[in-house]
């Protein structure tokens, strides 16, 4: 029989002596290896499974052009991801499968889970959690080789780059909005294609901290006066707010989820990624594949 989960009332305060008190979804913990092992398509959670998500926080990051170091130079990227204030969810499933429980536990609701782990630094046995779907679009750095050249070119303020990578990763949320991933290999590449292929990009120069200036590529920096004071104003970008993308259509993706002894597993997700508003947008995934 089909078994039908809203989980689109508010999240309790915690409380002094407990937590919150929002049904986790019961299902068999049987331990996955650590170590995410991508498995070859055999069964799947069933023609009738949906999962719903909001997706409510969105962050806009702005980066500079780096000096050559040990590190990646960093890029333009729009981060999306649930936090406490994701109300929204709603799954279907008809399967029994500990890794389809799991799925609609991370795709379709917000209800708390029960840590069962050993205690740790991030949670102690029993305490409660929540699952955290992120998705990160990433864009080139636009294609100046100077400040000099920006400014040769007509100093524009803003050029669209073509979305170069999309990024999916299942955090851990606790009881204070912290996400929390263990280990390094939690993200995977979501293969998605949406109404709009670029996003558009501010550019304008502004003040970096003196401890960050080591850091900066100083083709792309220059010194002001300002006040008594010496400054150094390199060029940066970033991703303005308003992206311009309506839907998104996610292909046959791997998700590596986690579950609630922090072992992780790995299956094929598809579905969409719609976008109500400038400040929300709703994953929908409606295969899973395990």
């Amino acid at each position: 029989m089909i078994r039908v989960t809203m989980a689109t009332v508010p999240l309790l305060l915690l409380s002094a002596c407990g937590g919150e008190s929002d049904t986790p979804l019961q299902k068999d913990n049987t331990a996955q290896p650590n170590t995410p092992t991508t498995q070859q398509p055999s069964n799947d959670c069933g023609a009738n499974f949906t999962a719903e998500r909001s997706l409510n926080q969105f962050e806009f990051s702005s980066v500079f052009w780096h000096a050559d170091s040990e590190v990646l130079q960093p890029k333009p990227e729009f981060r999306l991801y649930a936090d406490k204030h994701s109300l929204g969810a709603t799954h279907t499933l008809s399967s029994d499968e500990t890794l389809c429980m799991l799925s609609a536990a991370v795709f379709g609701s917000t209800s708390a889970e029960t840590w069962q782990g050993a205690s740790n630094s991030s949670f102690k046995q029993g305490e409660l959690f929540y699952y955290a779907p992120e998705l990160i679009f990433n864009t080139p750095l636009p294609d100046f080789t100077s400040l000099a050249d920006w400014r040769n070119k007509g100093q524009p303020s803003t050029v669209s780059q073509p979305i170069e990578a999309v990024k999916l990763t299942i955090h851990y949320r606790d009881r204070d909005n912290n996400l929390i991933t263990f280990g390094d290999q939690n993200t995977t590449a979501a293969k998605l294609v949406c109404n709009k292929s670029t996003l558009d990009l501010t550019l304008q120069v502004q003040p970096v901290i003196a401890t960050a200036v080591s850091k900066m590529d100083p083709a792309y920096c220059e010194e002001k006066q300002v006040g008594l004071e010496s400054e150094t104003h390199c060029l940066a970008v970033a991703i303005v707010q308003e992206t311009g993308l309506e839907n998104c259509q996610l292909d046959s993706t791997s998700a590596i989820i986690p579950d609630q002894t922090g072992n992780k597993s790995t299956v094929k997700i598809a579905g969409s990624l719609i976008f109500n508003s400038g400040t929300d947008a709703a994953l929908k995934i409606n295969s899973v594949v395990i």
